[in-house]
């Protein structure tokens, strides 16, 4: 009778190992893909002008280069539809009006939203371009600071304002 244990944990330190090497790599990549699109959102050209609030203060706000009013066409709604699935913002926002992890877009765009400072603001154009170029400068009343930066750094979406445009056309969309 032969002692075939010998031969067996031979086996299992070589699976171990293997499991090890293969997770040390797997970990590697995703390092290397959050510092890639930590880079690229840091990377976003932005402009600063001031804005009066019904509120008598003044507050900064950013807004990336070559935004302004959106005019909703076909295409470009379509284009924001085609982003609004493909970039994963149906994971936190509704159409349907449904609580999420944002706000839903269903009658969003034009209506006024309520910040957690208390301030209420008109969701017309210049704050849903801002709100997704720079998504932890105004925080809606109810929604926590900081959940969809990190998407939006990943996508370097600060630097797409074709793009920003076309999630905007979208959300108008959306009554």
């Amino acid at each position: 009778m032969t002692d075939d244990s010998h031969g067996t944990s031979d086996e299992l330190w070589r699976w171990l190992l293997g499991g090890l090497a293969g997770g040390a790599v797997v970990l590697g990549l995703l390092v290397a893909a959050y510092a890639i699109g930590y880079h690229r959102g840091q990377n976003s050209t932005t402009e600063t002008i001031a804005v009066t609030t019904t509120s008598r203060s003044t507050t900064t706000t950013s807004k990336p280069k070559g935004l302004g009013p959106v005019h909703v066409t076909p295409a470009l709604v379509a284009r924001g539809k085609a982003l609004y699935t493909s970039d994963g913002c149906s994971a936190c926002h509704s159409l349907s009006g449904a609580a999420g992890a944002g706000p839903t877009f269903k009658g969003l765009a034009g209506g006024t939203t309520t910040l957690t400072t208390g301030q209420s603001v008109a969701a017309d154009d210049a704050y849903l371009q801002r709100s997704i170029a720079d998504p932890d400068a105004q925080i809606v009343k109810g929604y926590r600071q900081g959940i969809m930066t990190p998407a939006v750094a990943a996508l370097g979406l600060g630097a797409k304002p074709s793009d920003i445009r076309a999630l905007v056309a979208f959300i108008k969309s959306q009554r």
